[in-house]
């Protein structure tokens, strides 16, 4: 009788992961909320062993229903690649035993104090911060280190109610904010000036950590956090920084215990050179980071860690700094913020040489969502290039092709 397929829990996400699974050989089930699943990631649901639609997040009660699916039949590993199955994945691992993200690395990712403790025992690594329960708090942070400064929630993400301080005033209207104070614990931290953030993809197996990619995201300046366009490599001169950002995140990934699993890292270039750990998560990158990862050095971070759970798993690799052999970028739609007429059909940007995808979320009679974080955006295009200039072209070519026609007679076109 040929051995059972090992049993894998998917936590969130999409359908496209438990797709993977399933082509790679896995019995698969699912834990996560299917509310917005479209005809085929139910169809890919269909195939699972159970589903249950249960919101990741809600811990207790994953880990109960994880319980009754391994009672019938045992998981070998629980795996979650987005934002809110990382606890669940985590603890549910540890509690049936079986493989999966480590509880330590989820702890120092997902709690921003935490995670300052930890590197405040690698001078290398260390970053002036402290835990502010209320605006008396960080008028005392502000005392010991001055401006500039940053304040963040303690267990957020996406930019989310992040603040930067560079002046009195916004000092001021902060420690005045009442209702910023009642949301709960807060995070103030030196701030790394600059608007280029480099975002930093790992793939750890067996304890050993590769960078499969590193992109330059490009940020839309104070007081807006909102990344703009992300790069994949990083464009000269900023890719000089590439060794030492790599050699800075290994660092890290060593002073919090990661042992296995893929981690999104954000690194700034402090003005003495050295690169500064913004913050990191046991997951991929947001804005389909990965898949520009996989379209500049052909590695694709979840079936690698997927296939590192099969039968003889542990010789899988994953290359460390591959060589690129493209670019892939994605490029932000910033219009104003007025009524639309009507815009373009996004349609057309299919026939663009270079363009992979896009998101556009525009629609006659809205006014386009405001950019202040990276949670939403108005609209989003992926692009596949072979190198540079051919991203230029590329981009012009948007431009020329899309617009949006206000009610007030303005025509917008994007410019990059």
């Amino acid at each position: 009788m040929p051995d059972r397929a090992p049993h894998l829990l998917v936590l969130s996400g999409w359908a496209g992961v438990v797709e993977s699974a399933l082509e790679l050989g896995f019995d698969v089930s699912f834990i996560g909320n299917t509310a917005d699943f479209g005809p085929r990631d139910l169809d890919v649901l269909a195939r699972c062993r159970h589903v249950r639609a249960i919101p990741a997040e809600q811990t207790v009660a994953c880990l109960q229903a994880a319980r009754l699916m391994h009672a019938e039949q045992p998981f070998h590993a629980a795996v979650s690649f987005g934002e809110f199955g990382l606890e669940s994945a985590a603890v549910i691992a540890d509690a049936l035993g079986i493989k999966g993200l480590s509880l330590a690395s989820v702890a120092a990712t997902r709690y921003k104090d935490r995670m300052r403790e930890i590197l405040a025992d690698h001078p290398r690594l260390a970053l002036g911060w402290a835990r502010v329960e209320n605006a008396e708090g960080l008028a005392k942070f502000h005392a010991r280190h001055g401006l500039p400064l940053i304040v963040k929630p303690v267990a957020g993400a996406g930019s989310v109610g992040v603040r930067q301080i560079l002046s009195q005033a916004e000092l001021q209207d902060v420690l005045n904010d009442a209702d910023m104070w009642q949301q709960g614990g807060y995070l103030a931290e030196e701030l790394i000036a600059g608007d280029e953030l480099y975002s930093v993809e790992t793939v750890t197996l067996g304890g050993r950590h590769a960078v499969a990619g590193i992109s330059l995201c490009r940020l839309a300046g104070h007081p807006n956090l909102a990344i703009t366009e992300i790069s994949v490599p990083p464009p000269a001169p900023f890719d000089r920084h590439i060794q030492n950002i790599s050699d800075t995140v290994v660092s890290f990934l060593d002073a919090i215990g990661h042992t296995w699993g893929l981690t999104h890292t954000e690194v700034k270039i402090a003005s003495d050179g050295r690169p500064v750990i913004i913050e990191s998560q046991t997951r991929i990158g947001g804005h389909r980071i990965f898949r520009m990862v996989e379209h500049a050095t052909g590695v694709d971070e979840i079936a690698t860690v997927l296939r590192s759970l099969l039968p003889g798993g542990e010789q899988v690799t994953s290359p460390h700094l591959p060589p690129t052999h493209a670019i892939g970028m994605v490029l932000s739609l910033i219009p104003p913020r007025k009524p639309i007429l009507r815009a373009a059909d996004p349609e057309l940007l299919r026939d663009i040489k270079g363009v992979d995808d896009f998101e556009i979320n525009v629609r006659p009679g809205e006014v386009p969502l405001p950019v202040a974080d990276n949670a939403k955006r108005p609209g989003l295009i992926w692009l596949c290039v072979p190198d540079g200039a051919a991203a230029e072209r590329t981009k012009e070519e948007i431009a020329r092709t899309y617009w949006i026609e206000f009610e007030d007679g303005d025509v917008w076109h994007p410019s990059f």
